[in-house]
């Protein structure tokens, strides 16, 4: 294949030192305000009516607009994460990308819980999969702070119904399955605003098989990891590669980018012990940034105004 080639001889030719980028020091941007009646204000906040996800991306590549996912949905003092709270507090801020964990209860509904048990962030004890829906909603979320909220564990379902218009889904799969993700995804009316992650080239291609119409997220370290994605029927207009935990990869990511496809990573590790440098982070070629610390990334990327900005400029992804 012509693309298989050019990955090839770029990969070959590119170098994988990266050259430290210099400190930057912006002002943190303030996101713009709203001067509208209540009905004006309530239609802005579904800005994202009917857009066109993969075509949105190709503009944040090709104009190189770094976008914010939210992990965990970005729980932060007063909103827990994998909550309905963290989701709207995180779009307030400037990110377009809910990453939020699905799991399974007992009698098979699907919830946003991230681990195996409810103990850490409600104030209940038990495990998901031994737990009723019914038992489960009786619970109420608590924030980083062991703040117990007025918020229960939203389902599958809420979730994907309050980010319609408003953001995009990027699911991680705890105790569930593609198919089961899938099934909800269509009764959602989702699949087309939704990425779905995927831990390997084989779970990517058995995803695709599945649900061709869903964007996917996949990690791709070389060009055979591209050929195998390409042999398995993957379709690289609706996938985005996650380049893993750091600062990212510039060589690889302009390999990527001359194939069109775009790509994230996170600097966990940096959020954490104080050192991260979300413009470093940007400047390093995603076109979507996972982050813990939703505020500080989103002030420093101005992301609220640029998301939408970049909409205006890309008339393929207007809805």
């Amino acid at each position: 294949m012509r693309f298989l080639l050019g990955v090839s001889l770029f990969a070959l030719a590119a170098c994988s030192a990266q050259a430290p980028a210099p400190e930057q020091s912006a002002e943190p941007a303030t996101p713009s305000e709203l001067s509208a009646t209540p009905a004006d204000t309530a239609a802005a906040d579904l800005w994202l009516t009917g857009v066109d996800l993969p075509a949105y991306l190709d503009c944040a590549r090709e104009q190189g607009v770094t976008l914010l996912q939210a992990h965990r949905t970005g729980d932060r003092p007063g909103a827990a994460e994998n909550s309905i709270g963290a989701m709207q507090a995180s779009l307030d801020d400037g990110a377009l990308f809910m990453e939020m964990d699905v799991a399974k209860t007992a009698d098979g509904v699907l919830v946003l819980m991230h681990d195996d048990t409810v103990d850490r962030t409600t104030n209940g004890t038990g495990a998901v999969s031994e737990m009723t829906y019914a038992e489960i909603s009786e619970l109420r979320l608590v924030d980083v702070d062991g703040q117990v909220l007025d918020e229960g564990v939203p389902t599958f379902t809420d979730a994907l119904s309050f980010l319609d218009g408003r953001g995009f889904a990027q699911v991680d799969l705890k105790d569930t399955s593609f198919e089961e993700i899938s099934e909800t995804l269509v009764s959602a009316n989702a699949v087309d605003r939704s990425v779905v992650i995927t831990y390997s080239i084989e779970d990517a291609i058995r995803l695709a098989g599945l649900l061709p119409e869903v964007t996917l997220s996949v990690g791709a370290r070389d060009a055979d990891d591209l050929e195998r994605l390409n042999q398995g029927g993957v379709d690289f207009s609706l996938t985005t590669i996650w380049l893993g935990i750091g600062t990212g990869n510039p060589d690889w990511d302009a390999v990527l980018a001359n194939l069109g496809l775009e790509t994230s990573f996170g600097d966990f590790g940096g959020e954490r012990n104080g050192t991260v440098d979300y413009q470093l982070l940007s400047q390093n070629g995603a076109e979507v940034i996972s982050v813990d610390d939703v505020p500080a990334a989103a002030a420093a990327l101005d992301a609220y105004d640029a998301s939408r900005a970049l909409l205006e400029a890309c008339p393929a992804a207007q809805g």
